[in-house]
């Protein structure tokens, strides 16, 4: 089984939040948003190594304090549902619900099932002597035929399983308590079905490197190494070391004691006649310990402990370790399933080494055989592939007002609902499903992290704006948390605004209109039917992306037509001619001087607009003015 679906409720910085997870899960935001707080939360659900206190209480939180954790699984197994049992996994049932629950102290454990009601009123009650008043009533009434007087809790709770098992048809679906999830001995049924690993930013392999079972090195060696021949080695060497040493203990001290014991027994007869005393030797049960494993680093000629290396490649023996975990777990998969949880994979990484690091992730969570799930709080769009925008979930934090508690969001663009924004715009629904690595999306990893996004159609269009942006006196729009995609089109302009969109990202969009085309076509030669066509064609997007932009629709739009759409007059190199000719100046001073590429180049294309002595005016300047605008109109 995997997780399906999460909702935090009243956890440290979320108020109630909920978050679809899919095989891998990536959470991208502003530092203090609550991604790592979503995957601390799953740690508590899971391991419940932290003790919860008041001040882990979401601040805003009034009437209803509790702190709760729900985690919806899915595609349970055959191997699931017996682990489960028929309470919580009935036969044919491929979804189950828990929750971890924190109020003023108490901690508990529930999960959805189908359970007689009166019984879990009993389940749920305070004391035993509060369960013992509410079950003879049930008795009294007769309402539960069959019922046994109560004897004890444990056996109150097995007889309860038992009618219930017999009863199916009497049975509703409620919230089962911890005695049931549990199990009668204690043993949480979730326990080699599903676990969760968490790897912390401030994490260092040093404290992961000792044979244990809740250490990362553990968990490799468990699922690595089998120890059933060593075991049995150690059970024969036991039972050696047993017999040798019955007879050391004969050959040296038998005669001894036995002599001691005829004396202790003759002094004993004066006073007990009949009685006697035996000595016996008596053997400690020497048990060989099974062999512990260390962990060291040889590097040239020397051998070093983990904790003398740098943090980089403590990082990296981290991230191979959890690589070799889900390794040896898929080569021999008993249905189980370890969900890896990682806070800031880039820590320490080079970018081609985090690049592999992705990949791996990415390969290891598509294995469906291999039982493994991820899940990533990331700032690098390293971590990012577009293609899969539907993993991407952006945690923002709001503060509407200073007397106001902040409030934390989840937003994701599932393909559904990107498919449904594009509906009608003529972007078939295969094209979005297909994964391929489009053109129109290609851009878009940096584009994930903004405050907001300025959607233009290609690089050149994206250097000039940047360069204009970091001009002697300006602020760069990355400092404002503003980036500048391309799309590679305006025909491909669509599918990247409905997916900036749906994750609720800003985007201002500018295009050309492109209405001077014709006329260069009849200038260049071509014949009249053929710049009428590129006339008609050009009009026919600029109108589709009006209309899915929700604007006027007119055949040549230009200049702000709103607060998020700018079209440029024909095309930006026209309006650069005619509002701001020492640019071009500039372009060919610099490849002149070998600084740049003669052309249309982006880079070269930034540079110009950067160094040009002439300060642009005009539209230009609206452009820049309307992508920091949203960024101060967020809320």
């Amino acid at each position: 089984m995997r997780i399906k679906s999460v909702r935090i409720k009243n956890f440290r910085c979320l108020e109630d939040v909920r978050v679809d997870m899919e095989a891998l899960t990536s959470f991208v935001g502003p530092n203090g948003a609550g991604k790592s707080t979503v995957l601390r939360a799953l740690d508590w659900f899971f391991n419940g190594e932290t003790r919860l206190a008041d001040e882990d209480v979401y601040s805003g939180a009034a009437n209803d304090r509790r702190i709760s954790v729900e985690v919806n699984f899915t595609d349970l197994t055959v191997a699931d549902r017996e682990a489960l049992g028929p309470t919580y996994a009935p036969p044919d049932s491929t979804i189950f619900t828990a929750w971890r629950i924190w109020d003023d102290g108490s901690d508990k454990m529930t999960a959805r099932a189908r359970s007689f009601p009166a019984f879990e009123e009993i389940r749920n009650a305070g004391a035993a002597k509060d369960k013992k008043a509410l079950w003879d009533a049930l008795i009294s009434n007769g309402e539960v035929p069959g019922l046994p007087k109560w004897t004890n809790l444990g056996a109150a709770d097995q007889a309860m399983t038992l009618w219930e098992s017999d009863n199916s048809d009497r049975l509703e679906e409620t919230e089962s308590g911890v005695t049931h999830l549990f199990g009668f001995n204690g043993q949480n049924k979730l326990s080699g079905l599903f676990d969760y690993v968490l790897v912390t930013a401030d994490l260092r392999a040093s404290e992961e490197s000792v044979e244990g079972k809740k250490t990362i090195i553990g968990r490799i060696l468990e699922r690595a190494i089998n120890r059933d021949g060593a075991n049995a080695a150690f059970e024969a060497l036991a039972r050696e070391v047993s017999e040798k040493q019955a007879a050391i203990n004969e050959e040296h001290l038998g005669q001894q004691l036995k002599d001691l014991a005829d004396a202790l027994t003759a002094e004993v007869s004066a006073f007990a006649a009949g009685r006697g005393v035996r000595l016996h030797p008596r053997t400690p049960d020497v048990r060989p310990s099974p062999a512990s494993i260390s962990v060291a680093i040889s590097d040239a000629l020397s051998e070093t402990s983990v904790d003398r290396q740098g943090h980089g490649f403590q990082r990296a023996l981290l991230i191979s370790s959890l690589k070799l975990l889900a390794a040896r777990g898929a080569q021999d998969n008993d249905g189980s399933v370890i969900c890896l949880a990682i806070e800031e994979p880039e820590l320490f990484q080079h970018p081609t080494q985090a690049r592999v690091f992705s990949k791996v992730l990415r390969d290891l969570s598509d294995d469906a055989e291999g039982g493994l799930q991820v899940m990533y709080a990331t700032h690098s769009p390293y971590f990012v592939d577009p293609r899969f925008f539907d993993q991407v979930r952006r945690v923002t934090r709001r503060q509407h007002a200073p007397s106001e508690h902040p409030s934390v969001t989840v937003h994701f663009a599932s393909i559904d609902a990107v498919a449904k924004r594009l509906d009608g715009s003529g972007v078939t629904d295969a094209s979005l499903r297909s994964r391929w690595d489009q053109v129109c999306t290609k851009n878009l990893a940096e584009a994930f992290f903004a405050a907001a996004v300025v959607l233009v159609e290609g690089d050149t269009d994206k250097g000039i704006l940047d360069g204009i942006a970091a001009r002697k006196g300006q602020t760069a729009l990355e400092v404002e948390g503003v980036t500048v995609a391309y799309s590679g089109g305006k025909q491909h302009l669509f599918t990247p605004h409905a997916i900036l969109a749906e994750l609720s990202i800003p985007t201002l969009v500018v295009f050309d209109n492109d209405k001077g085309c014709g006329s260069r076509q009849r200038a260049d030669g071509k014949p009249e039917n053929e710049a009428a066509a590129t006339e008609a064609n050009e009009i026919g997007t600029n109108r589709r992306l009006l209309a899915y932009l929700g604007e006027t629709i007119v055949d040549n739009p230009e200049g702000q037509v709103s607060a998020n759409v700018h079209v440029w007059a024909d095309r930006l190199e026209d309006v650069i001619e005619n509002e701001w000719g020492d640019w071009n100046k500039t372009r060919q001073s610099i490849v002149n001087s070998s600084r740049g590429a003669a052309g249309k180049n982006a880079a070269t294309y930034a540079l110009a607009a950067q160094e040009c002595p002439v300060d642009p005016s005009g539209v230009l300047t609206e452009v820049i003015d309307a992508a920091r605008a949203l960024v101060t109109s967020i809320p």
